[in-house]
């Protein structure tokens, strides 16, 4: 079965509701803490970090307090200061504050000279009262992925229980109340606290979530959002998962058609799409030893390695590698490729991110209860998505057992909120296009920005094209024209090739019908020639990365989302560019 890992989709936490839940912008004001001001102390480099105490649970204040952690780093330029810029990474699991270590550095100058720019860990999440409870995990991730027989499904049940279980015993308490209506309600806290009157936000995958629902929420207090990889927050369980996983079919695909092309090494000797089977078929009879790592390379390993490197081209090479490797009897590059994405620590230890996964999705949607229910989805799945079907729904196993009941999510509309810039990559595996394209038609102020190309999110990851638009909107409220364009991928299904519109400045944008979800039988429309319309520099592939190097990773528990690996190998990416450049980083 597909351990929590494959499950976990970095980018998707919500399914229909009829409520969304919104609030006036003064809504919970009167519980937010009553210090005027945050704490703030030296914590490396340029960045100050503190600690703000928020309510348990904001419809009853007086049940306790958590505490959220916040770094920030001031406006390089304090003298042309816009505002504070909150930025989030994703998962739900990954760590705000590791990721704004990294981003800060790499963010295009006129954002750090203009923009404080702060991060908070959400409720749960790392340093924000954080739930912890995966001594099972490698547990977990050993699973086989595709389970056929009575005895596999048991043991995936057995283990997906035992570890619910955990979180319920270390975490009972904490665990209804870390969806993400509440981490927004947070997040208009620390704006308070920050004398804020509107904030400034970027969003990459399930951020685009937390954005949505904040917008949703207090739309008055919106100034400029940028929601890049939107999450589709009207579709049902069932179609997330298997959405998610034919875009990790098509992903792979993508790498395949590369790898023969260039004949890669794992190509030279036939079909890289067999060599690919018969690394699965070796570790499904027996583990693949891996002398380079702590444990041999199993069915679970093997599939999350891929999949950890389906995200971002960057990695491709990278895969290659492990593969060739696996085929003559090494899985050393799988194992360190599962590692890596997991945070794995090289004493064997893992940071929260898998059990903070679970604890907001299975708060944000309601999930099947039954565990036959997704042995039956099981069988479906791997009918329309061979290679990752069958993973989908077995990693949601966790779920079936989780202790907290849901609060739903509902459709986000932010009405009455100035204009939110969606962008949707055309072939991102994990926050499908489709998904980014409904986002930005379910916002009523929703302007969608269309990236052709591979890969999860795109925003400062080396496309000229789409900061330029970006960076104009954040920093001059400039919006980009109806069907902005950049990449010179394909355009997506149903539209032709054409050039990139100029920003412009009106408030309203133009609509068009919404995306239908993904084919039922997993096909693709074909599509039309692409244009050029991205000159940006893209970066080299970054070098090998150490497992356990403490690269941000995420996962959402139906389906993979590995949205902070790839931005973690993306953004070293730029960084090896940057300095070859002799650009500043920092």
């Amino acid at each position: 079965m597909r351990t929590p890992i494959l499950a976990l989709a970095a980018a998707i936490a919500v399914f229909a509701a009829a409520c969304s839940d919104r609030e006036s912008p003064a809504a919970g004001a009167g519980a937010t803490p009553g210090s005027a001001a945050l704490q703030w102390s030296p914590c490396g480099g340029r960045a100050e970090c503190a600690t703000l105490e928020v309510p348990l649970d904001w419809a009853n204040p007086g049940a306790g307090t958590i505490e959220l952690s916040v770094i920030r780093y001031p406006a390089r330029n304090p003298g042309q200061r816009i505002g504070v810029l909150m930025a989030n990474p994703g998962g739900p699991g990954g760590s705000a504050i590791d990721f704004m270590k990294t981003w800060q550095a790499i963010a295009p100058a006129a954002i750090r000279d203009r923009f404080d720019l702060v991060a908070f860990d959400p409720r749960g999440v790392g340093e924000s009262t954080p739930i912890l409870c995966h001594e099972r995990l490698q547990e977990l991730v050993a699973l086989d992925p595709d389970p056929e027989t009575d005895a596999e499904w048991r043991a995936a049940e057995r283990v997906s229980k035992a570890f619910a279980d955990d979180c319920a015993a270390a975490a009972g308490r904490l665990l209804p109340y870390v969806g993400t209506k509440n981490v927004a309600r947070d997040m208009d806290a620390l704006r308070q606290v920050l004398g804020e009157e509107q904030l400034t936000y970027v969003g990459y995958s399930y951020g685009t979530t937390i954005g949505a629902v904040y917008a949703d929420m207090f739309p008055g207090r919106v100034r400029a959002f940028v929601l890049d990889g939107g999450t589709d927050q009207s579709l049902d369980y069932e179609t997330v998962a298997v959405t998610q996983m034919i875009g990790f079919e098509c992903a792979l695909q993508a790498y395949l058609a590369d790898c023969a092309a260039k004949r890669c090494a794992l190509a030279r000797d036939g079909d890289p799409r067999a060599a690919i089977d018969r690394v699965i078929a070796m570790a499904e009879q027996a583990p693949i030893p891996a002398p380079g790592a702590d444990r041999p390379a199993g069915p679970g390993e093997v599939q999350l390695g891929i999949i950890a490197a389906l995200y971002s081209k960057f990695t491709w090479n990278q895969l290659t590698g492990a593969l060739t490797r696996a085929l003559a009897g090494d899985g050393t590059g799988l194992v360190e490729l599962t590692d890596f994405y997991l945070q794995r620590n090289p004493d064997g230890t893992y940071p929260n991110l898998i059990e903070a996964n679970y604890a907001v999705n299975s708060v944000d949607a309601a999930c099947p209860r039954d565990p036959l229910a997704y042995r039956s989805m099981a069988d479906r799945f791997a009918k329309l998505a061979p290679t990752f079907g069958r993973a989908a729904a077995t990693s949601g196993l966790v779920c079936a057992y989780w202790a907290a009941e849901p609060d739903p999510l509902g459709v986000p509309r932010a009405a009455g909120a100035p204009p939110i810039l969606v962008i949707a990559t055309t072939n991102d595996p994990a926050t499908p296009y489709e998904w980014g394209k409904a986002l930005s038609e379910q916002l009523e102020s929703g302007v969608l920005l269309t990236y052709r190309g591979e890969g999860h999110t795109i925003y400062a990851q080396g496309s000229a094209c789409v900061d330029d638009i970006v960076n104009a909107y954040l920093l001059n409220l400039a919006v980009p024209a109806a069907g902005a364009t950049c990449g010179d991928g394909p355009p997506p299904p149903g539209q032709q090739a054409g050039p990139t519109p100029a920003p412009r400045t009106e408030a309203t944008p133009t609509r068009s019908a919404r995306l239908a979800p993904a084919p039922a039988d997993g096909s693709a429309a074909a599509a039309p020639a692409a244009n050029d319309g991205d000159e940006g520099e893209t970066p080299p592939p970054p070098p090998e990365t150490d497992a356990g190097s403490g690269a941000p990773a995420t996962w959402g528990y139906w389906l993979a989302g590995l949205l902070l690996l790839a931005m973690a190998v993306a953004f070293a990416g730029i960084g090896v560019a940057q300095a070859r450049r002799g650009r500043p980083g920092g």
